[in-house]
Order: structure tokens, then C-alpha cells, then sequence
């Protein structure tokens, strides 16, 4: 947990547009939990990042300190890889958005978009989500659009 004093820490909620949560915060077993009740680690901070900004400052914020980080996405982690003792989190689930533009048939997807979330954007253009039996996480998609050419909301 180099670098993780409290100095360091106000400077990163400073940083941050979305809120760091840390042990102190009422909020924070709620901010630490996931589906998997087995799990139970205790980050010493989580940001809950709101955009790309957060992002870049979480990351950089643990270059800077050494300390050891963590990803949460969209939830698919069931050994609980997104918590991390000791550590920070960089909690993407403020960002479960998807914005189409149908005049380009194109999409845009937060970081912690799911299917569900794709469900709930179909447009008047003919937009839809690509049906799973799991919910896909972003990053996921935006690989199947580059190998494939095409754009998850594409009806071709």
C-alpha cells in the first residue's frame, strides 16, 4: 500500500468528478461488495469513476504510489479479480451507458455496459443488441466489432 497516505488519498478524490470511497465512508461495504457473498476484500479506496477523466486520474494515481490496482467492470468476476486488500479499485460502474447514433449506425459503450444495458437503447434506425446468455463487458464488444467489421447495433 505504498503511497497510499491520507495526503495522497485527498488528492485523488480532488482529482476525481465521481467519488472515492474509502473504509471511513459510510457507503463503503455497500461500494466493496459484489454478487459473489464468498468474496470479502477490503480495497483501501474504490473510485467510482464517471468518465474517462476519472480513469486516466485513478490510473495514473496508482503509477504514482506503486499501489496495486484493481478493475471493476461490469461485474463478471466471480473469484472477485475486481477487489484487490489493500489496494485501490477503479470502479467503472458509473459508466453502464450505451449512446447510439443512428444516423451513422454507430454506438458508444461505457465501461461497464452489459447486455441489459444494450437492451434498453434499440432505436428507430433498426438498432439492436446482440443476444447472450451473459452479458458481454465492453471491452468484449468492441473487439467483436473490430474483428468482424461490423457494429454491434447493426442490423447487416
Amino acid at each position: 500500500m505504498s503511497g497510499m497516505d491520507a495526503t495522497a488519498l485527498d488528492n485523488l478524490r480532488e482529482a476525481l468528478r465521481g467519488p472515492l470511497v474509502t473504509p471511513q465512508d459510510a457507503e463503503y461495504d455497500e461500494t466493496r461488495s459484489v454478487y459473489n457473498a464468498m468474496i470479502d476484500r477490503r480495497p483501501a479506496a474504490v473510485a467510482r469513476c464517471s468518465g474517462t477523466a476519472d480513469v486516466r486520474s485513478t490510473i495514473a494515481f496508482a503509477r504514482q504510489t506503486g499501489v496495486e490496482l484493481a478493475v471493476r467492470g461490469g461485474g463478471h468476476s466471480g473469484p472477485g479479480l475486481c477487489l484487490v486488500d489493500g489496494g485501490l479499485t477503479l470502479d467503472l460502474s458509473l459508466m453502464r451507458w450505451v449512446r447510439v447514433d443512428p444516423v451513422n449506425r454507430t454506438a458508444q459503450v461505457g465501461g461497464a455496459a452489459n447486455s441489459a444495458t444494450w437492451t434498453t437503447r434499440r432505436t428507430p434506425s433498426g438498432s439492436a443488441c446482440p443476444p447472450a446468455s451473459t452479458p458481454p463487458p465492453a471491452w468484449a464488444v468492441s473487439r467483436w466489432a473490430a474483428a468482424t467489421a461490423t457494429s454491434p447495433v447493426s442490423t447487416d
